[in-house]
């Protein structure tokens, strides 16, 4: 390893390097541990200095607020009464050294307590980023190392969104000489990463692998992805989000987003909303909070634009989440001049029968607002006024206006489009679509456009659903069961897809933004077949079918917003990309910054890693939704307190699944539960099925065992439910 010593001022002269045959003799006077910096190259943009500081020597550790178990009164940590400055082995201050105040740097800079083992090495990395500028977004360290496979300990992100105010990396380290040193540094880093502490029984030899490892591990998440942005200066802008999302769970990644960008966001709502009230908590999520009759008529644009109008402050952008106000919301953003696609695109994606007939064949699809109107459609002979509509079965019903899978029927027969329209038309007091069922994979596919360019995109694959069997009734659902990151698509088809939605977004007029799009691949050389006992995926097809028979892309819905909740999840945590970011960089037109948090993870892996997905992932993903399994009121499951035996605490389903099965606990990236101990859960709700959360698991040794964990994940979810129960809280709303 490339030694620094010297040049920072880091070691006393005769600073011996690290090799297998020379070991490390730096000895800290003060603190009496030996510690070592090396700098490494992460790209054209990052570089970082390693710190790996050993165990203190024996004398140290029987020093005064040291024990035999291992346990120490940290002098690092502010809790000795002596400033955070080292003792001797007599107890008395002693002058502080640089590994002294490169620790006390980091607790003033708001490290929690930058702890060191009394028995095993400790490793922090320090990153400098190559220019100056102005800062993306305050926590990119701690957004890009998320599930990092080498453990970490804590995350210390150092920028500010919209202001950098540091020193130039290669100026400190090469022009300062002898007076730059390691706290200076530590100072002006624009993050400091400290790794889980490693055994002191590692050789030489391991210790340096170890430290590579890191290196192209920071290398694989870094290097594409600016932290800074050079002029003009990100200024600080105020975005006004309407309809401010129906709780915390749901809304917490879209706050976060904001406060991490530097935005101050406005919530427009109904008066009551949960974040109308000007408590201490509610002001750390939200600037402002505008009360709007939020009422669905004729009139609610213009109320939207009094009321920005009446908050006096400038508003940058204005933007929304929930499908029902997309056109309402472009009207706000076209009468304030403000960026956003036309209103003519959001009109056509909002309503599933003009969307449809973006792709339609003659006579195929049809609207109808009731069941006598779809009874005259039927009976109407072929030279009548009526649209030409010619049923072909199987087919499919749903609400022109909807989300969630709420009241999609399978029809296969002619008797049950009665019940399928009479279905679709009571969700929303919305008209009902009547349309083929294409046959083939279904995927989502998310898009993030700068001006019509493509930034990023992806496919995700949707196993079959109970709508996808081919006995499929009328009264089974279309809700999903699980998402499978990357697609297993193959590459030829995966660009039929990007270049069929990506041309119909574009022809619509769309042009900036994330938009989530759900289509079927017709045609398609690949289909689910069972691979091993249990696990069902998407796999070439035994026959191929005909060459006459063309691969394409069929439309199903068009959301001009970020994939829901629970769909951003596996994005942000494979590819890296917060998409609730993008949409607000969107709406503020700031497309250097929208550039900037599109850049998945590097595809460039080593020869360690070249079992991952590449494309951007940094492993294969399976998001496992948890379905209600009976009506009645959920009962959380007690546990015994670790430390008080006799004490008992409730806890969730997914912490009791954890505990049980810690095989499967190292898989889970995020599980979330959406009901609470005593809340009355239904198996569905608005004709979807209901879930009781959902659960991220991952795999860098291959998709299918990323399937295997999901369905175990599913199997072993437990829970209690007592079906003559009464509710203690109202029904948790999503």
């Amino acid at each position: 390893m490339a030694q620094i010593g010297e040049l920072l001022g880091l070691a006393p002269f005769g600073f011996a390097p690290v090799t297998s045959s020379s070991p490390i003799n730096n000895q800290s006077a003060g603190s009496n541990r030996p510690f070592f910096c090396d700098t490494v190259d992460l790209g054209d943009l990052y570089a970082a200095i390693h710190v790996v500081v050993l165990p203190p020597s024996p004398q140290a550790s029987l020093s005064p607020g040291n024990t035999p178990n291992g346990s120490s009164k940290n002098p690092y940590n502010g809790h000795d009464g002596t400033n955070g400055h080292a003792q001797d082995v007599n107890g008395r201050p002693s002058t502080p050294t640089q590994l002294d105040k490169f620790l006390l740097n980091l607790i003033s800079a708001g490290v929690d307590e930058p702890r060191l083992s009394d028995f095993d090495i400790s490793l922090f990395t320090l990153i400098f980023p190559k220019c100056e500028g102005y800062a993306v977004r305050s926590n990119l360290l701690e957004h890009r190392l998320q599930d990092c496979p080498i453990p970490i300990a804590r995350i210390d992100d150092r920028l500010i969104a919209r202001k950098f105010h540091g020193i130039f990396w290669a100026r400190e380290l090469t022009a300062a000489g002898p007076s730059a040193n390691l706290s200076l540094l530590a100072e002006h880093a624009a993050g400091v990463v400290q790794w889980r502490d490693v055994s002191s029984t590692l050789s030489i030899q391991e210790l340096q692998q170890r430290l590579i490892n890191i290196t192209q591990e920071l290398h694989h998440r870094l290097h594409n992805v600016p932290c800074l942005l050079p002029d003009p200066p990100i200024m600080e802008k105020t975005v006004a989000l309407v309809r401010g999302r129906p709780n915390l769970m749901t809304g917490g990644p879209v706050y976060a987003a904001a406060k991490a960008l530097g935005l101050k966001l406005v919530i427009i709502d109904e008066a009551g909303h949960w974040l109308e009230a000007n408590t201490i908590e509610n002001r750390k999520l939200r600037k402002a909070f505008l009360r709007t009759d939020m009422t669905e008529d004729e009139g609610v644009a213009n109320r939207i634009v009094q009321s920005i109008k009446r908050y006096g402050m400038p508003v940058d952008g204005v933007f929304t989440l929930s499908d029902n106000f997309f056109v309402t919301v472009a009207k706000v953003a076209e009468e304030l001049g403000l960026p956003c696609g036309p209103v003519s695109a959001f009109e056509t994606a909002v309503d599933k029968y003009k969307s449809r007939m973006l792709q339609d064949s003659p006579g195929h699809t049809a609207r109808v607002t009731s069941v006598e109107e779809l009874d005259t459609l039927l009976s109407a002979p072929t030279d009548s006024s009526q649209p030409f509509f010619t049923p072909t079965f199987p087919m499919i019903v749903k609400p022109t206006k909807g989300w969630s899978s709420e009241c999609v029927s399978k029809v296969t027969k002619l008797s049950d489009l009665t019940t399928a329209v009479k279905k679709a038309t009571t969700r929303h007091g919305s008209a009902a679509v009547i349309e083929p069922f294409y046959d083939g994979p279904e995927i989502d596919v998310n898009f993030v456009l700068l001006d019509g360019e493509i930034l990023f995109y992806e496919i995700a694959d949707e196993p079959p659903c109970e709508g996808d069997a081919s006995d499929a009734t009328v009264n089974d659902t279309f809700s999903p069961v699980a998402l499978t990151l990357p697609s297993a698509l193959p590459a030829d088809e995966q660009e039929i897809v990007k270049d069929t939605l990506h041309k119909i977004l574009l022809d619509l007029g769309f042009h900036t933004g994330i938009y989530h799009l759900e289509a079927r691949m017709v045609n398609s050389k690949y289909e689910y077949r069972s691979i091993s006992p249990g696990i069902i995926d998407l796999v070439p097809r035994d026959d191929p079918l005909p060459l006459t028979k063309k691969s394409e892309c069929k439309l199903i819905e068009i959301n001009a917003r970020p994939p829901g909740y629970r769909v951003s999840v596996p994005s942000r945590h494979t590819y890296g990309i917060d998409y609730f970011a993008v949409r607000m960089l969107a709406a503020l037109g700031d497309k250097d910054r929208l550039r900037a948090v599109s850049v998945p993870f590097s595809s460039h892996h080593s020869k360690a890693e070249d079992r991952t997905p590449g494309s951007g992932a940094q492993y294969w993903s399976r998001l496992v939704y948890i379905p209600v399994p009976k009506d009645g009121v959920l009962e959380w499951r007690y546990k015994q307190h670790v430390s008080e035996p006799n004490v008992y605490h409730v806890i969730s389903p997914s912490e009791d699944l954890k505990l049980r099965r810690p095989d499967l606990a190292e898989h889970i990236v995020l599980a979330v539960d959406y009901y609470g101990h005593g809340q009355w859960v239904s198996t569905f709700t608005d004709g979807a099925r209901t879930y009781l959360g959902h659960v991220l698991v991952k795999s860098t040794v291959s998709r299918q065992e990323a399937i295997e964990v999901g369905n175990a994940v599913l199997k072993a979810y437990e829970v209690d439910i007592d079906s003559e129960g009464q509710s203690d809280f109202d029904l948790l709303s999503d």
